[in-house]
């Protein structure tokens, strides 16, 4: 059996079942994915295991509650896993005013401390001995290599996440064009950093478990594939600033969204849940990531 754990990226979001990156790698073998979009590593003690649609971001069921919830660890043959943007948060990586120094520092914290003491965790529920635990790593949302058609695209991308391009009391709109480049480099500074604290946390994990028990799978992206670069395998905003990800799991997670915050009681969070696949990767890039995954397994 192959369980998927992990946060929106392990979860697929935007993507058909059969696009999905674990089914792929599944290649016909019994699948169970429990990941969902919003899912932070969180902390052992976590207690909130309400579930909601899992396009639908949410932070609940954490990771470490989905770790310690799962029962059938017996027939377990791979747990693809992931975690960490959500606890060091978009918010905080597409704010200008948050300096990379802080990304890089908070990336370390929970993708190389807290992912470690969740693999450690993980690893001693395995039984079979030859089972494995990948660990999938991030990409560059945005990079250098990002060309925006318009200004709303990245003025949409901020707000969407708590960053405000506008002052009601001045009565003015801010331009995003001077701000970009700060978020470029905290999107390359969570990439960058969070493949190291990965990879530590999986070495970290063998060594106490005397074993090769994790392995760490690099997503095989690079600046040229972050949003409105000059080969994208992630979903974009469209010009119209709508999601652009598979149509049919776009209606599906637009009733969800509907459902949970209606579209006129929070508006805003109703944009946010509504465009949630926007940085997340499509069906060529998760072909690719299905890929990475087959040759590191």
């Amino acid at each position: 059996m192959i369980v998927t754990m992990g946060d929106s990226v392990t979860w697929g979001q935007g993507l058909l079942d059969i696009h999905k990156f674990d089914r792929l790698f599944a290649a016909g073998r019994d699948l169970t994915r429990i990941a969902h979009s919003g899912a932070t590593i969180g902390a052992k003690t976590d207690t909130s295991t309400e579930k909601v649609y899992p396009e639908v971001p949410v932070a609940h069921p954490s990771v470490w509650q989905q770790v310690l919830g799962f029962q059938d660890w017996a027939d377990v043959d791979v747990v693809i896993l992931n975690g960490g943007i959500n606890d060091v948060s978009l918010t905080r990586i597409l704010n200008p005013l948050v300096p990379a120094t802080q990304v890089t520092q908070l990336t370390t914290q929970f993708c190389q401390e807290g992912m470690r003491a969740l693999l450690k965790t993980a690893v001693g529920k395995l039984v079979k001995p030859e089972a494995k635990i990948a660990v999938v790593g991030y990409y560059p949302i945005l990079s250098e290599e990002s060309f925006f058609e318009n200004e709303n695209q990245p003025r949409m991308l901020m707000e969407l996440h708590g960053v405000a391009t506008s002052s009601v009391a001045l009565g003015t709109t801010f331009s995003v064009e001077g701000l970009i480049p700060a978020i470029e480099a905290n999107c390359l500074a969570f990439w960058k950093t969070s493949d190291t604290a990965l990879q530590a946390a999986v070495d970290a994990a063998n060594e106490c478990a005397g074993r090769d028990a994790c392995v760490f799978v690099q997503v095989p992206f690079t600046e040229v594939n972050s949003m409105w670069a000059k080969h994208p395998l992630l979903w974009e905003l469209s010009p119209l600033l709508d999601a652009e990800d598979e149509a049919e799991i776009k209606t599906l997670r637009d009733r969800a969204c509907t459902e949970l915050y209606g579209d006129v009681v929070d508006a805003l969070q109703w944009a946010k849940c509504d465009r949630a696949s926007v940085g997340h990767p499509n069906v060529e890039g998760a072909a690719k990531i299905a890929a990475a995954l087959t040759a590191a397994v």
